[in-house]
């Protein structure tokens, strides 16, 4: 995910080659290069959903039909993104007036969250789209994550994705060619999401777009259009800082970029979110002066700890670093609110991430918990979050790990109630 200079180099060197060649030829420089024949559908994105069922059929099946097998021409359970771009050369389609589609959510195992929508047209949907269509819109009415995360539709037969920053609105809008007003960009493979590395701590508007490329790197169409946001660097109230949980993401496949998996867009407040996807509470020491004390927030929501847990890391080593961070916090004039450590659901983060969870985490968690509860203000969310077992739901997360929508409404409304009774005067 990472930018790599030189292979983005090679990248541009190859767009720039081809403008050379092709303002010499019959086919214009301008003219992007994509495939014919696709079409661009998308739907309004479920909750807690891992994946969508799509149904392709010749007549409009209503969303408790079942469809004979002959009346259907395609069907996955495999779209990850709430949207999809389809081959038509690969459909036996006489008229995509005449023909449907349908989806459904569903969760890790593949079982339906509710009913199929209603039958719609392919003809409905946008034909050879020249762009990928960006999901990353960001609230303007909430400040900006110190991480962004970008997030789009995937282009039919990208292999990777080149992701541009840049500061103002570029010049060049759905270029194929970088903005001379770049100040990052990044490559991902095969992904529709991009976690962006840089903490954004510089007052200004910043817009992101990004452009597919083909297993050679050769652009697939144009950018996208540039979305902007804003960064506002200020001393806020309020803020919240920990690791993906706080971040944000969850279902397995749905990035921080989608807000309703922060749980902090639930809160009635202007809260800043200071999360980094992957954070130890050692990295969380390590990156307090450069990414919290810009925002001088008065009161500072810490969730972190688990994927210490999780990796090894025993409790009095997990102690010492919050011990750490009480005192940066009383150093600069801040009051931290703990959040305890939710409970993990090893069986499904090995099904989901393919690695173990250290065997000993309910015993580590129990412990660095009784010492996040004798804190002067904590908010006790494990309970919250248990079965029977102390085990992280699946009604509350899908991967074991990320607690979903759901789970993170518990985590607000636990804020909340804290909230209605913490006196902020005697701070």
């Amino acid at each position: 995910m990472k930018a790599n200079p030189f292979i983005i180099l090679i990248i541009f060197a190859t767009v720039l080659l081809h403008f050379t060649f092709t303002s010499n030829s019959s086919v214009p420089s301008s003219a992007p290069v994509v495939q014919a024949n696709k079409i661009y559908l998308a739907w309004k994105n479920s909750e807690d959903v891992v994946a969508y069922e799509m149904e392709v059929m010749t007549k409009p099946y209503k969303p408790n039909d079942s469809v004979p097998a002959e009346d259907i021409l395609y069907h996955t359970v495999a779209i990850f993104t709430p949207g999809i771009e389809l081959d038509l050369n690969q459909l036996t389609i006489q008229h995509i007036d005449k023909t449907y589609y349908r989806v459904r959510p569903l969760d890790l195992d593949k079982k339906p969250l509710a009913m199929f929508s209603e039958p719609m047209p392919l003809s409905s949907g946008q034909l050879n789209p020249t762009k990928p269509q960006p999901t990353a819109l960001f609230n303007t009415n909430r400040p900006v994550p110190l991480y962004p995360t970008y997030s789009w539709l995937p282009v039919l037969g990208a292999k990777h994705y080149l992701v541009e920053v840049t500061k103002d609105a570029p010049e060049n809008p759905n270029g194929m060619i970088p903005s001379i007003k770049q100040v990052r960009s990044y490559i991902v493979d095969e992904e529709s999401e991009c976690y962006d590395t840089h903490a954004y701590v510089e007052e200004g508007t910043y817009y992101w777009r990004v452009i597919a490329l083909n297993q050679y790197y050769y652009p697939i169409g144009t950018s996208s259009d540039a979305i902007p946001f804003h960064i506002s660097v200020k001393h806020y109230t309020w803020a919240v800082f920990g690791d993906s949980i706080t971040h944000g993401g969850g279902a397995v496949s749905n990035p921080p970029s989608d807000i309703r998996f922060d749980y902090s867009s639930y809160i009635p407040y202007e809260i800043k979110n200071l999360g980094r996807s992957g954070d130890s509470v050692e990295s969380l020491v390590e990156r307090f002066n450069s990414d919290v004390l810009p925002f001088q927030p008065k009161y500072l929501f810490i969730l972190g700890g688990g994927n210490s847990i999780r990796n090894g890391t025993k409790a009095e080593d997990i102690i010492g670093q919050f011990q750490m961070l009480i005192n940066k916090c009383e150093q600069n004039d801040i009051t931290p609110i703990f959040l305890t450590i939710p409970p993990i659901n090893p069986d499904r983060i090995e099904q989901v991430f393919h690695k173990p969870s250290a065997n000993d985490w309910q015993n580590q968690t129990n412990i660095v918990n009784t010492f996040l509860k004798k804190q002067q203000y904590v908010i006790d969310i494990n309970p919250l979050l248990s079965d029977n077992r102390g085990f992280l739901p699946t009604m509350y997360s899908q991967d074991g790990l990320h607690p979903d929508i759901s789970g993170k409404k518990v985590i607000a409304n636990a804020v909340m109630k804290f909230l209605r009774t913490f006196d902020r005067n005697a701070v």
